[in-house]
């Protein structure tokens, strides 16, 4: 295999049953580059932010929605507003991992997402939750998450996601 093809994040959809922490049908697969290595050879905290990021937005895109330049300043504007991360083992250089991804819950402006990171040889590297909100790009006030995605969360996601104050329920 080519090293650029190597270095490349791969996006996967489809169920994967992670025990002890459920089904997730989203899944990046990347490798630790050498920026994301602190002084003492491992991922930097502050790096799993930026890889849960990187899975959220290509979660969205298999979603369906749109991705470009405004996507999130005049489109979709979502913000985080809450991440908790539990660090369980250290990430090292040139280890492969895959962020799983899915959307826990679904409340009137807001909504919440879990991720694993797990490395390649099965260990889970850290777990996390993060919840954001759905703003009016005009007045960047919280504002109802349009039936139009969560039509399309249902969809992907299935029965597995608990939708709370969903005037588009059936």
């Amino acid at each position: 295999m080519a090293t650029a093809e190597k270095d490349e994040a791969t996006i996967h959809q489809g169920p994967t049953q992670i025990e002890g922490h459920g089904t997730y049908n989203h899944r990046l697969n990347s490798r630790v580059r050498s920026y994301d290595v602190d002084r003492q050879s491992i991922v930097h905290n502050a790096v799993y932010l930026y890889w849960l990021e990187a899975a959220r937005i290509e979660y969205f895109r298999d979603l369906g929605v749109p991705i470009d330049r405004q996507s999130f300043v005049t489109k979709h504007r979502f913000v985080v507003v809450k991440t908790e991360i539990d660090y369980l083992h250290a990430a090292q250089f040139d280890d492969a991992y895959t962020v799983f991804t899915r959307i826990s819950f679904v409340k009137n402006s807001s909504f919440g997402f879990e991720h694993v990171i797990r490395r390649e040889d099965g260990v889970i590297l850290a777990t996390a939750k993060s919840v954001l909100v759905h703003l009016n790009p005009a007045t960047d006030r919280p504002e109802r998450i349009p039936d139009s995605y969560r039509t399309l969360i249902r969809e992907f996601e299935g029965a597995s996601t608990l939708f709370l104050d969903d005037k588009s329920a059936v």
